[in-house]
């Protein structure tokens, strides 16, 4: 028996663990290692924050349920715990904050976690029931029981590590609607006529802008052996892009058409202007066979090439899917969900925290941000009950 049961041995299982002193607490990882998805964060380094962070950071069908966490839990606040651990870290310009290591800061939170804490891994969860205000916890083979339950599962984005959609499955069965899933801070794949168009411009990148609806963001763009990748895409993809036409500036900071009609001349092709500004590679797939002396260009023409180069438009087909995406957007409905606390309104005890909510953060340590916070707010109920 138990005070109380978390599922899942992640970062925001973790730190919710680490700050429930005194109790008694059973940590359940269906991996044999702890924290490997937070391993794997910022390249090893861990983008464990963002200083400039705000409500507006995140997509949720309630943009404003994640105001109450966030600011009762801030950025000062994870630095205390970095440095009570001795875990040293940084601020990028763009506000971005990095630790020494990914491990160092997993290292600092199985630190944290209290004596009467208990850890059992490669104990997958498989269901939970709740009888006479207790819940049985089923998992590994074995009945855990507790008088709180923590869902710290996560959503089932990079599925190769050990992540899975059992978090909606525990929401479902006690009554808890989900907003649909889908992959998010994630590239595309290319299909048909334009896999065929771009199919040798795989290694290119460059800043570009890009804008599906309201939604625009600029930064860097990869073209990669099957699509696009880089940040300025993954910011975009957190809004939900596929099936929507999105659109491409390759040249945010020029008007292309002012550029042809201000160096067009006989002696130059219109592909030689164009590469003054982009690769070869990428001129020529946007081209599409198209090219001619650029002083017989008329004015059609020009701004034909004008909306290929500042506003490329196609509708996406195909995402990288769970298999490489950061996170997971949607999940848990947050209307029956406490903003303060993180507890169900439904099944008192019953507590839901990172990213199997529907909250999703952009890219740049928003999403661990929201783990710290949504795991400091349950705690602190569990705590103070």
């Amino acid at each position: 028996m138990y005070d109380v049961i978390i599922l899942g041995a992640g970062a925001s299982g973790l730190f919710c663990a680490s700050r429930l002193k005194n109790k008694k607490v059973l940590i359940l990882e269906g991996n044999t290692k702890p924290g490997l998805k937070l391993l794997a964060s910022g390249g090893g380094l861990c983008n464990f924050y963002n200083a400039d962070l705000s409500y507006k950071d995140y997509q949720s069908r309630n943009p404003r349920f994640c105001i109450s966490a966030l600011s009762s839990h801030r950025l000062e606040d994870f630095k205390i715990f970095l440095k009570e651990h001795k875990v040293n870290f940084t601020q990028r310009p763009d506000g971005k904050l990095f630790a020494s290591s990914s491990k160092a800061v997993l290292d600092a939170l199985l630190a944290a976690l209290p004596s009467t804490a208990e850890m059992r891994l490669a104990c997958k969860f498989e269901k939970a029931l709740k009888k006479e205000n207790i819940f049985e916890v089923s998992a590994g083979g074995a009945v855990f029981k507790a008088a709180n339950l923590v869902c710290a599962l996560g959503g089932p984005s990079y599925p190769a590590l050990g992540a899975s959609a059992a978090a909606y499955a525990l929401a479902e069965s006690f009554g808890h609607a989900i907003i649909p899933p889908y992959p998010a801070l994630c590239g595309i794949v290319f299909t048909g006529p334009l896999k065929e168009r771009f199919a040798d411009t795989a290694g290119i990148s460059l800043e570009a802008e890009l804008s599906c609806g309201k939604n625009k963001f600029g930064g860097g763009l990869l073209f990669t052996h099957d699509g696009l990748s880089g940040p300025a895409l993954f910011q975009l993809s957190l809004y939900g892009i596929k099936g929507k036409e999105i659109k491409i500036n390759f040249a945010p900071k020029t008007d292309i058409a002012a550029f042809i009609r201000e160096n067009k001349n006989g002696a130059k092709n219109i592909s030689s202007i164009l590469e003054e500004l982009l690769p070869a590679r990428l001129v020529k797939a946007l081209l599409n066979g198209f090219d001619k002396k650029s002083a017989d260009l008329n004015k059609k023409e020009i701004q034909l090439l004008a909306l290929l180069f500042n506003s490329f438009g196609f509708t996406v087909q195909k995402l990288t899917g769970y298999q490489k995406a950061e996170i997971t957007a949607g999940g848990i409905s947050v209307e029956e969900i406490s903003s303060k606390t993180m507890e169900s309104k439904k099944t008192q005890g019953l507590y839901f925290t990172g990213e199997c909510l529907d909250v999703s953060g952009k890219l740049g340590g928003y999403n661990l941000a929201w783990a710290w916070a949504s795991a400091a707010a349950a705690a602190k109920d569990i705590f103070s009950k």
